[in-house]
């Protein structure tokens, strides 16, 4: 029953996120360079499909939960499936807090790879070979989608980092 409480109030979190973000992305100043898109075009449409997502999610929990035959006095018990759950769920949030720290402060390469190297200990999976080079190929990918398709600059760090960078791209 917990379980099921949790995903409501996930689902729920990101329904509401996505829908404040949509009217950050509608705030956004036009664009000269894309002016056919504008520059609120894909973030409007990829928090509109997260909303329509995460809502759908939403309302399957309810019904999952009114139609649940479990007791209300059992679900807040904590197994140690829950408990891992919830340490996972928790080491992601830092990752990603971390990784919005790293991303302005060592640039985007050492920031992505460090933090595919990071996340892919936190799921569980026994081969760390595949772990590292699914981290170094994600990011080389990236970065070649973002400074040669859409010629888009990214964050190279300051300092040491920003020179380093400098090195790659």
């Amino acid at each position: 029953m917990a379980h099921r409480l949790l995903d409501l109030a996930f689902a729920s979190l990101l329904f509401g996120l996505s829908i404040f973000l949509w009217f950050v992305a509608d705030g956004f100043p036009e664009s000269r360079r894309f002016a056919q898109a504008d520059a609120d075009f894909w973030p409007k449409i990829i928090f509109g499909s997260m909303a329509i997502v995460t809502g759908i999610l939403a309302v399957r929990a309810v019904i999952t939960l009114l139609n649940s035959r479990e007791s209300v006095k059992g679900a807040f018990t904590m197994t140690s499936d829950f408990r891992n759950s919830v340490f996972r769920v928790g080491a992601m949030g830092a990752l990603i807090l971390a990784y919005f720290w790293a991303f302005q402060t060592i640039g985007f390469i050492l920031a992505t790879f460090a933090f595919l190297t990071l996340a892919s200990f936190v799921i569980p999976y026994k081969n760390n070979l595949v772990r590292v080079i699914f981290a170094v190929g994600f990011t080389v990918a990236l970065v070649l989608f973002f400074t040669q398709a859409l010629e888009l600059p990214l964050p190279r760090g300051t300092g040491i980092f920003y020179d380093l960078n400098v090195l790659f791209y």
